[in-house]
């Protein structure tokens, strides 16, 4: 199991790279196998619901897509992700620092699966409520479909490999119809 390569980890926030396990026709939570060793290599807990797993990330890739292409986004993702977040419901917590001050902290009530599904629905509205929705964009790379944060306002890939793929495409089809000539 240790030789799949799944979709780069550690650049986008954890619901972009959730959303990012339907990767063309590979489904990186098709198996619980599969799913265990995403959720590890994400730093989360390990959801064992693997068909709750697939079901939010897909509703969260629907709402990515809609956002992306300016389309309606499905009313059945909305209410799924509304319905998740709301099940892992959190309160906020007054803590007193030392130096006297306090501090807001959030405390989750949830547990397992949950609480996990639940911290991803929250963090999908959270990304689509905040300015950084108008910048979730889609690799323009060819043969990748993720999706990135653009943080930058040159950024059109997810990756420099995507963007190195796509350089070397361009020379290869300037080079070919050059010599046709």
């Amino acid at each position: 199991m240790d030789d799949v390569e799944l979709p780069i980890l550690g650049t986008e926030p954890l619901v972009v790279e959730f959303a990012n396990t339907l990767y063309g026709a590979q489904d990186f939570l098709g198996t619980a196998e599969l799913a265990a060793l995403w959720f590890t290599k994400a730093g989360t807990r390990v959801v064992r619901d693997t068909v709750a797993a697939r079901v939010l990330r897909d509703t969260i890739h629907a709402l990515f897509t809609a956002t992306v292409t300016a389309a309606e986004p499905p009313s059945s993702a909305i209410a799924h992700v509304n319905a998740t977040a709301t099940a892992a419901p959190t309160s906020p917590q007054l803590i007193r620092q030392p130096t006297g001050t306090f501090v807001a902290s959030s405390h989750t009530t949830a547990t397992g699966d949950a609480a996990v599904l639940g911290a991803l629905a929250t963090a999908c509205i959270e990304l689509l409520t905040d300015d950084r929705a108008r910048l979730l964009r889609q690799c323009e790379g060819p043969d990748c479909c993720l999706f990135f944060v653009q943080h930058h306002p040159r950024r059109r890939y997810c990756h420099e490999t995507c963007a190195h793929r796509d350089r070397q495409a361009r020379y290869y089809r300037r080079r070919t119809t050059h010599k046709r000539r």
